[in-house]
């Protein structure tokens, strides 16, 4: 079962209708939306392909916290700062809008929960709070000086 943010009824809206039409009639059409690299008539040298020979490449290994060796790092960089943490309490992600949004997720309730944000802040905190189905609330910060 989807989350209750995910409507429990998917239906085709414009876009997905008029694409549907245009393959079905045998149209070209050049989707973006496509992430797979080996979908969309790439062509790859050898250059690229024979480094991917390596059997040590072939094993999947996830590390869905960030790679043991970068979070390793970034513990190493808190301890040079005096600050003890564990790798294993340190989630590295892809970017500050994806760090957000794992935590609304873990920390709110949607429809219901509020974050507050400083003013001014973070640009993307309303739209990031909107998309999880949290409210944002701002408070104002006052320059007194020193931060």
């Amino acid at each position: 079962m989807f989350s209750s943010r995910v409507p429990g009824v998917l239906n085709l809206n414009r876009l997905s209708s008029a694409v549907a039409a245009h393959r079905t009639a045998g149209r070209e059409v050049v989707d973006l939306t496509v992430t797979n690299p080996t979908a969309v008539g790439i062509s790859y040298g050898e250059a690229i392909l024979a480094p991917l020979a390596d059997p040590r490449g072939c094993r999947y290994q996830p590390e869905p916290f960030g790679l043991i060796t970068a979070r390793t790092a970034v513990a190493s960089d808190y301890r040079r700062r005096g600050i003890s943490v564990a790798e294993d309490r340190i989630v590295l992600t892809a970017s500050t809008s994806e760090a957000y949004s794992l935590l609304f997720k873990l920390l709110c309730a949607p429809s219901g929960d509020e974050v507050l944000v400083p003013a001014p802040s973070y640009p993307l905190f309303d739209h990031l709070t909107r998309l999880d189905g949290v409210s944002s609330r701002q408070y104002g910060l006052e320059y007194h000086g020193r931060w």
